[in-house]
């Protein structure tokens, strides 16, 4: 009896997973099946998701509404306590999906990943006027510091690992804030959307708000339970639908502000009550002077970024180009060999890339590769470098991949993850690639030497059959 059980047991699972493979390519069938899903609301994080009353309000809400408009599904907006709980129940299936998730590969184990539907700043807060900066900050300027972080923000392990800042994990902004009021600690990090929003509804004077690292914005997810493909999927059609007009009106609805805070509202009222007309007229006139002044700045200084960025970028992708991927090598080099450790260099090739250009034309072809540099660049982490080196090849530089383990292991996370289908215009495409490892300076001491052990390596895993990867030296 127990070995017709067994049986039956695996038989069921066997059935299940080729049910849902069928279901990810094609998910219409799988929707039919189901007609809601909960996404999970975190509390104290607007303006991005809340609840007042019994309705769920937001960006995150607004943006949920436009990807799943064409689904014939109910979403209902769940609360789930504080971000790390809210994790917890994703892992635990008691929601089916959490907005503004950062990937990272732990958490890859236990929830599947839409493609990246908005990116947000981090941002860090302080009283300390002699810690004023100018705007922006990099990490290294907190240390010898406590700072305050919400449990299980992808933020979290990077400041953890830095060993002069003392973290202080909290469950919400709200606790962050008095500890930081209460002296506590020296700064708190959170979004910026969500700092910015708790400043407004809670002044606190004397506060001093900076971007961290001048950092654009780190990519954000929809993270869906881990048995549930096929809606990743459909959410993907749906993220895909959505136009960057109808994406950028819905951020000026919920937030709109500048990096630098200056006079609020209430401030600039309170200004002009108590004056008289003449110095009315005054104060009028510098914030309208003022303000054209900085956007001049502001213009000037982001159509030198552009320079800068065309120079250093590859065109389509976005990526660092060759030259630029020369300079960081070189820089990893130089600090390495002073530093005496290890470090990993990958040469990747798609496998398969010709024919999608052949049998589809260069704009599937294009958008791709766009789609796949995305894809590299959300797998690694902030320290690590992603360049197209030309046509379908990408070199990786893994700064802190000391080990031919820690390279592996990047590597294979990449051969799965680069093979998963690809939307593009309609049509599910895939490829898979080749990864070819150099480890410094066992493979090579100089640039020159590293990309050409890494490209040989690369060679030998397409001759191999492909969709593989091969380390430097290793004939097996």
């Amino acid at each position: 009896m127990k070995r017709a059980l067994g049986i039956a047991s695996v038989i069921f699972a066997v059935y299940s997973a080729f049910l849902s493979c069928s279901y990810a390519s094609q998910p219409e069938g799988w929707l039919e099946d189901y007609d809601k899903i909960r996404v999970g609301v975190p509390e104290q994080l607007e303006p991005l998701v809340s609840i007042e009353g019994d309705k769920a309000k937001g960006l995150d809400v607004d943006l949920v509404n436009q990807f799943t408009r064409g689904l014939s599904i109910d979403v209902v907006w769940k609360p789930c306590g504080h971000w790390q709980q809210c994790l917890d129940a994703l892992k635990n299936k008691d929601i089916d999906v959490l907005t503004s998730v950062s990937y990272s590969v732990e958490r890859n184990q236990f929830m599947d990943f839409t493609q990246s539907y908005w990116s947000m700043p981090w941002a860090v807060v302080s009283l300390d006027n002699m810690r004023k900066s100018d705007g922006s900050v990099a990490l290294e300027q907190l240390n010898n510091s406590k700072v305050g972080v919400v449990k299980g923000y992808s933020i979290e392990p990077e400041l953890s690992q830095l060993s002069s800042i003392h973290t202080l994990p909290v469950n919400n902004i709200r606790e962050g804030m008095n500890l930081l009021r209460n002296g506590v600690i020296d700064y708190y990090v959170d979004s910026l959307p969500v700092l910015v929003n708790e400043l407004q509804i809670r002044p606190v004077p004397g506060s001093s708000l900076s971007v961290i690292d001048k950092a654009e914005g780190e990519a954000l997810y929809l993270a869906v339970r881990d048995d549930w493909q096929p809606l990743v999927t459909a959410l993907n059609r749906g993220i895909d639908s959505v136009t960057v007009s109808e994406r950028n009106k819905l951020k000026n609805k919920w937030y709109g502000f500048e990096l630098e805070r200056g006079w609020s509202n209430e401030e600039l009222l309170g200004v002009l009550a108590k004056a008289g007309s003449i110095v009315l007229l005054i104060i009028v006139g510098f914030v309208i002077w003022n303000s054209r002044l900085r956007k001049e700045i502001k213009l000037r200084k982001a159509a030198e970024r552009r320079i800068r960025h065309i120079a250093t970028h590859d065109e389509l992708t976005g990526l660092p180009n060759r030259n630029l991927m020369q300079d960081r090598l070189e820089q990893v080099l130089s600090q390495n060999e002073r530093a005496g450790k290890p470090f990993a260099v990958l040469f990747l090739d798609l496998d398969g890339f010709k024919k999608i250009n052949d049998d589809h034309g260069h704009n599937y072809g294009d958008e791709l590769l766009i789609h796949a540099a995305h894809r590299m660049g959300s797998l690694l982490r902030r320290s690590d470098t992603v360049c197209r080196h030309g046509g379908d090849e990408f070199v990786i530089i893994l700064p802190t991949a000391n080990n031919v383990g820690s390279a592996l292991a990047v590597s294979r996370k990449l051969v799965v993850q680069l093979a998963k289908p690809y939307k593009i215009k309609k049509k599910s495409l895939e490829i898979s690639v080749s990864i070819g490892i150099a480890i410094y300076p066992k493979h090579g001491v100089n640039a020159e030497e590293l990309l050409r052990s890494a490209d040989k390596a690369m060679y030998r895993a397409k001759a191999a059959g492909k969709n593989d990867v091969r380390l430097a030296g290793d004939d097996g």
